[in-house]
């Protein structure tokens, strides 16, 4: 293994990024492959793939959503945790790479709570990075067409996943929505991409930014793709500040995982009304939150600021 090792650190770290790329498309198709058995066992929707995806288009059926939620699940295990465990395991360890500790800030426990007060007081403002960004997609522009046609691709698929009966059904859609993405995206975005594009740059913010604008991107909803550019940030300075992946895999359950328990609690209006923020007005209730949230956000960093080891932040 140390020679393995050696040779990937040898690597140019561009040549790196493309690796663990390869990987991580690599473990799509696995995903694929492995779902569309698993799927035809757990759901019924037939071994074969063109049987998969005619499922996958009907979510009106049990079977069709029970299927999503599993190639969702097995893209994360494969495609993300595959390749973000296989950067930690060729880099080995060090500072912000993977789940490693090696580095990480002796104050991790405050981090964590502060992780969960900036991603509650966040929530405002990716509403209102929501509007913004649909404004700066031209009306009627063919670029807000396409982003229109996936955005409801992904509402369509979204509001299916949140739709729970039963409580089963709320734990299996809260393991596969904001379990394993918080843990899996996290590991590849902020634990292997990260650390690669701050090496290649000799810039931790241009890792922070690209990761997260890669991490925006792969979701295919250009309609919040700044909200998540902003989010994703916010996880990537997480890691920065800490030196620990759990931080940002700790914010990022919670921003997921408030979605799928107010589904469960509110119903599919919610869902429905939360998939498109633009349609309703900003009012005094909405600034009134993004005022205390605000106040939130400044306050945690005031708080955590002094506990950062500057010098520890270099690439």
């Amino acid at each position: 293994m140390t020679f393995i090792q050696n040779a990937f650190h040898n690597l140019h770290p561009l040549l790196q990024i493309t690796f663990i790329i390869c990987v991580s498309i690599t473990g799509m198709g696995l995903a694929v492959f492995f779902g569309t058995y698993i799927s035809a066992w757990c759901c019924g929707t037939g071994d074969t793939l063109p049987e998969l995806m005619s499922s996958l288009m009907n979510l009106e059926l049990k079977s069709g959503i029970c299927a999503t939620l599993i190639l969702n699940s097995l893209n994360q295990i494969l495609g993300f945790a595959g390749a973000g465990f296989a950067y930690a395991m060729l880099h080995g360890p060090g500072r912000g790479v993977g789940f490693s500790q090696n580095g990480g800030n002796e104050h991790l426990f405050k981090f964590l709570i502060g992780a969960v007060i900036i991603t509650l007081g966040f929530s405002p403002f990716l509403d209102l990075s929501y509007r913004l960004n649909e404004w700066l997609l031209v009306d009627g522009s063919t670029l807000h067409s396409m982003a229109a046609a996936l955005e409801a691709e992904a509402a369509r698929i979204t509001q299916a996943m949140l739709q729970m009966e039963t409580s089963n059904q709320f734990l299996a859609t809260l393991v596969a929505v904001a379990f394993l993405p918080a843990i899996c995206e996290e590991w590849l975005f902020r634990g292997a991409l990260q650390p690669l594009v701050s090496k290649w740059s000799g810039n931790i913010h241009v890792g922070v930014w690209v990761s997260a604008i890669v991490f925006s991107a792969i979701h295919f909803q250009f309609f919040g793709f700044i909200p998540r550019m902003l989010l994703g940030a916010g996880f990537g300075y997480m890691v920065v500040a800490s030196g620990s992946l759990w931080p940002a895999v700790l914010g990022h359950f919670v921003n997921n995982g408030v979605a799928v328990c107010a589904a469960w609690w509110l119903g599919p209006e919610w869902v429905a009304e939360g998939m498109n923020p633009a349609a309703t007005v900003w009012g005094t209730t909405e600034s009134i939150s993004a005022v205390i949230g605000l106040s939130a956000i400044l306050a945690s960093v005031v708080w955590l600021k002094p506990k950062v080891n500057f010098k520890e932040l270099q690439p």
